[in-house]
């Protein structure tokens, strides 16, 4: 980014290094980088990986005002200032290194942020939140990526899936059809335009997968050999089975959307989470404040709260909860509420802790 807002400077182009700046501030650093690190930012402040993860913050925001400083002096004179402790106009211009890029880490955080976004899309076909997980991902990545370690357990947890399972090809995961192209075929073939149309419908799966790796595609009819283009026809790809599939720029996913009793069961206790965690906003809690907590409700509700109450506990930061087969006694807690979850009733109530 440096590199890129540094050149685009220096020929003058400031709406193009604007925008790279801007870009990067919304969609890197506060979307992904901030949104991925809101765990580390919570820990102890006194911890080896939340004080990393402020240095880095620290690194773009400075970064960031000094490269804006030109076309933004006094916001970016204010931020430095609260950053840095002096002037943003006393400070040298940032000048990119190339000797501290990881270009192959930097690649495979791209597959990374792709997959992410694909799934997302798939998980958007099919209506299912991202707090209920799900059993598998399969994915294809072009050559030249590679997604191991740490930044598979990055695609595991954005999507909240069990697994990512990686595909050598996107035809293990999908079927080919093609839809004719009537406007591009009539200019160049005229009457032979619904000969070739039929014949484009007819094509196998094999055969367009291979035309799609780069082998020539052609048909015939009529004893003439008629070759066809990428904009002759429209290849549609189809999920086997219950799959769902989404693709952009050589990357594939398939999501399997099927969401077994555990999975439901874990499923129910996030958005149970999520709604202790509204309550805890409303009844004025501090992030940090410890609290009791009691849940109700249906069956299935309280039947998930037993299977996944350490999970629920840590991350409510609950020092007890109680879960109850008949109503919550209300003098127990400060503020209690009725909420749905999927379909399922549920009653929460919490209170206060003194540490």
């Amino acid at each position: 980014m440096t590199e890129a807002v540094q050149g685009d400077m220096e020929a003058y182009n400031l709406t193009r290094a604007v925008r790279i700046l801007a870009d990067f501030i919304v969609d890197d650093l506060s979307n992904w980088y901030v949104r991925r690190s809101r765990d580390r930012f919570w820990g102890s402040a006194e911890s080896p990986d939340a004080r990393a993860a402020f240095a880095t913050l620290h690194e773009a925001l400075v970064t960031v005002a000094r490269l804006a400083a030109p076309v933004m002096p006094f916001l970016t004179d204010w931020l430095h200032r609260a950053l840095d402790g002096q002037s943003v106009h006393l400070a040298g211009f940032p000048e990119h290194q190339d000797s501290v890029r990881d270009e192959a880490l930097e690649r495979g955080m791209e597959a990374v942020r792709m997959l992410a976004t694909l799934g997302r899309a798939a998980r958007e076909e099919v209506g299912i939140k991202v707090r209920q997980p799900l059993g598998a991902l399969y994915a294809v990545v072009p050559q030249g990526y590679r997604v191991t370690g740490s930044l598979l357990e990055i695609v595991r947890d954005e999507l909240n899936v069990k697994s990512v399972d990686f595909m050598d090809q996107a035809e293990e995961l999908v079927t080919f059809s093609a839809r004719p192209n009537f406007k591009a075929l009539g200019v160049r073939l005229g009457n032979l335009t619904p000969q070739v149309a039929s014949a484009i419908r007819k094509l196998s799966s094999e055969r367009l997968a291979a035309f799609r790796c780069g082998e020539p595609l052609v048909v015939e009819v009529k004893g003439e050999r008629v070759q066809i283009g990428a904009e002759d026809m429209e290849i549609v790809q189809i999920a086997r089975g219950d799959l769902k599939v989404q693709a952009e720029a050589g990357f594939t996913v398939a999501l399997d959307p099927t969401i077994t009793p555990a999975l439901r069961a874990e499923g129910l206790a996030r958005e149970l989470v999520n709604r202790v965690q509204r309550l805890r906003k409303d009844a004025g809690l501090e992030v940090s404040d410890r609290i009791r907590l009691g849940i109700a409700g249906d069956d299935e509700i309280r039947c998930a709260s037993e299977a996944h109450r350490d999970f629920i506990a840590g991350e409510t930061l609950a020092r007890d909860v109680m879960i109850y087969t008949g109503e919550i006694p209300s003098n127990n807690y400060e503020i209690t509420r009725e909420v749905g979850l999927d379909g399922v009733r549920a009653v929460v109530g919490l209170a206060r802790v003194e540490s």
